[in-house]
């Protein structure tokens, strides 16, 4: 990916790992600190609180309490979905 863009651009693959990973930093602290952030025509990152469950243990099939945590939820843009859709393997 980052050779790909790296050609596109014309800029040094470094750079653009670089830039690529602050982009991700950049996400995960808006997560964590309970902000939503949105990338028009991407989607947007959430953070969302999970209420606590009885699960199952697929090995066991016994109960299994699970707790009250917190989870990223990623909503795609309208247009993402739309392009998802189109494309020959879905």
């Amino acid at each position: 990916m980052f050779q790909r863009i790296a050609g596109r651009t014309g800029l040094e693959q470094r750079v653009v790992k670089e830039v690529a990973n602050q982009f991700l930093v950049e996400i995960e602290t808006a997560v964590v600190e309970n902000r939503s952030l949105q990338i028009r025509s991407f989607g947007t990152f959430i953070l969302k609180r999970r209420q606590a469950k009885m699960g199952r243990n697929p090995f066991t099939n016994e109960p299994v309490p699970v707790p009250t945590h917190l989870t990223v939820v990623f909503k795609p843009a309208p247009r993402l979905k739309k392009r998802v859709n189109q494309s020959p393997s879905a």
